[in-house]
């Protein structure tokens, strides 16, 4: 039975360190693929921005006789944005910040680069691990309309408007603070903002006028989701209906389940049968009794045994034969008992007798003589 044990707990081992290496091969792998998905954004980024760049010098270079680039396939579409640069790429190392800004909040844009700097806000959409964020309203773009959504019998529009993502740290929290000095609400742009370690979040260097602690800035409430019914959904009173009472005189479930949720002959298996249990004990029994009767052959069987063997082993019986008489039996306990009893009876008068005795102290030392100095 330790030896099935033993291979078990070997087997779980075994089948954990194989989900380690699959798990930082599988994480290499995407991280891998973000890292092409981010070459791939920035290189076509690049290419776009270098072709807008080489038709704007032809055309200056050209004057009057530049060509008309809105025709043909670009008629309806020309001036958008690729949709590649639209994408939101996570982080590759998978570490990212939090900014402390999520759905609902009222922000400012305020990266340098960003051509909506200075207007305000409402987040619609927030990626943790691109580190990015989409602003109701602002930073919009025209895409080309996807060919899944040119389907026959609609009319969609050549070119669509939406937000482009601006990274996190190009925008600011607005929120409603107190003028020290007069005491009027105005909105303040929230350069220090600070995150404690259960999440919630306050301003650093701001405290409040009324209770003169650091001011807290709540989370803006989640919208619920709107559930409707519809006919193929269960009743509620379908669901809350008891249908199974529990009793102590059968079990829950039959007996035979286990081997139906696992191979009854999986290696992964702990749980077993007690018949098995039995059966794998008896067999560790036999095994210690054999190994036992080889012990004393040298690690042979007793069939097998040389004379000076048979020699050896008769010597080493006859010691441990010597050495069971030397040890004390109950029987020779009980004995020793008794025989103290008795003894101690005996001597009871010689003790009391030898604690009446009185101790005397030793006689004094004799005085030392005293010297008397003489006179001349």
């Amino acid at each position: 039975m330790q030896k099935l044990l033993k291979r078990t707990a070997q087997v779980e081992k075994q089948a954990a360190r194989r989900n380690r290496t699959r798990s930082k091969i599988n994480a290499s792998d995407q991280r891998r693929l973000l890292i092409d998905q981010q070459k791939m954004v920035n290189q076509t980024r690049k290419e776009l921005r270098h072709s807008a760049r080489q038709a704007l010098r032809e055309d200056w270079r050209l004057g009057p006789l530049a060509p008309r680039r809105d025709v043909g396939d670009n008629a309806k579409t020309y001036g958008t944005v690729h949709f590649r640069t639209l994408q939101a790429v996570d982080n590759p190392l998978g570490k990212w910040k939090n900014w402390g800004i999520g759905v609902g909040d009222r922000v400012c844009v305020t990266g340098q680069k960003e051509r909506d700097k200075g207007r305000i806000g409402v987040v619609s959409e927030v990626t943790e691990k691109a580190e990015s964020c989409k602003v109701r309203g602002i930073n919009q773009v025209n895409v080309p309309t996807p060919a899944y959504m040119k389907v026959q019998g609609r009319h969609e529009p050549p070119v669509q408007t939406t937000e482009a993502p601006i990274h996190l740290s190009s925008v600011r929290l607005v929120t409603p603070l107190a003028d020290p000095s007069t005491g009027i609400l105005r909105d303040v742009i929230v350069n220090d903002l600070t995150l404690t370690p259960t999440g919630q979040r306050y301003i650093s260097n701001y405290l409040s006028p009324e209770t003169g602690k650091p001011h807290y800035i709540p989370w803006p409430p989640k919208e619920k989701p709107e559930y409707k019914d519809n006919e193929v959904d269960t009743l509620r009173i379908d669901v809350e209906q008891v249908t199974w009472t529990p009793t102590l005189l059968r079990a829950p479930m039959p007996s035979g389940v286990i081997d139906e949720l696992r191979n009854k002959y999986s290696k992964f298996r702990t749980r077993h049968e007690d018949a098995y249990i039995e059966m794998k004990e008896s067999m560790d029994e036999e095994q210690k009794g054999r190994e036992q009767e080889m012990r004393w052959g040298g690690g042979t069987p007793r069939e097998m045994l040389t004379p000076v063997q048979e020699l050896n082993r008769a010597r080493a019986m006859e010691r441990k034969g010597i050495e069971d008489q030397d040890k004390l039996t109950e029987e020779v306990l009980a004995g020793i008992g008794e025989m103290m009893v008795r003894k101690g009876k005996r001597l009871a008068p010689k003790k009391e007798n030898m604690e009446q005795r009185t101790i005397q102290p030793p006689p004094p030392p004799p005085p030392e003589p005293v010297v008397q100095a003489q006179t001349p």
